[in-house]
């Protein structure tokens, strides 16, 4: 009974290294490296990154609460790389004005997806009901999102937001050299 477990075994340690073997040739392969391991001339991409900080204002509205607005001031940073994908935080407080001015809520998040639209995770502090968590999603120029409160009589409150935050826009790749010497390339 010994025996089939042993060539078992074998047989593991036979196709693992054949699939290592595999992996570094592979690995050893890159067309635009010459023998020195450097650019033979090739292009190459690089992806570059660009950063908006912006101060921004909006209004929102939170379902069951009427239809009168919150005023909302805030700041958001972000960084958007080549490929579009972005990330960034934000920071942001509001108020009642209508009716007398009342403080709402301070507001951290943290925000990641596209240049064009961006799932949000934060929470902050309910001046009138305590602490709060929130997930929502950023498109231009608005907001969707719900706030779980945990300590108030109506723990959920979804709310909708119209911001002067647009579209992020994005560097294009760079080209950090062009094949000016296709024979240099092992192809």
């Amino acid at each position: 009974m010994q025996t089939p477990k042993i060539k078992l075994i074998k047989m593991y340690v036979v196709v693992a290294s054949t699939l290592g073997a595999i992996n570094v040739a592979h690995a050893m392969y890159d067309p635009c490296l010459d023998i020195s391991g450097n650019t033979a001339g090739c292009n190459v991409l690089s992806s570059q990154s660009k950063i908006h900080n912006s101060v921004y204002a909006a209004l929102k509205w939170t379902f069951g609460e009427g239809i009168k607005p919150e005023a909302l001031l805030g700041f958001r940073h972000a960084k958007t790389v080549s490929s579009g994908d972005t990330d960034g935080g934000d920071l942001s407080i509001s108020a009642k004005f209508i009716d007398g001015f009342q403080i709402g809520k301070l507001r951290g998040k943290y925000f990641n997806g596209n240049e064009n639209a961006q799932a949000e995770v934060g929470g902050g502090y309910d001046f009138n009901k305590g602490l709060f968590a929130g997930i929502g999603v950023h498109a231009p120029y608005s907001t969707l999102g719900i706030d779980f409160l945990p300590l108030a009589k109506d723990r959920f409150e979804p709310f909708i937001q119209i911001d002067t935050i647009g579209r992020y826009s994005k560097h294009p790749y760079l080209i950090t050299s062009q094949c000016l010497d296709p024979s240099g390339c092992f192809i």
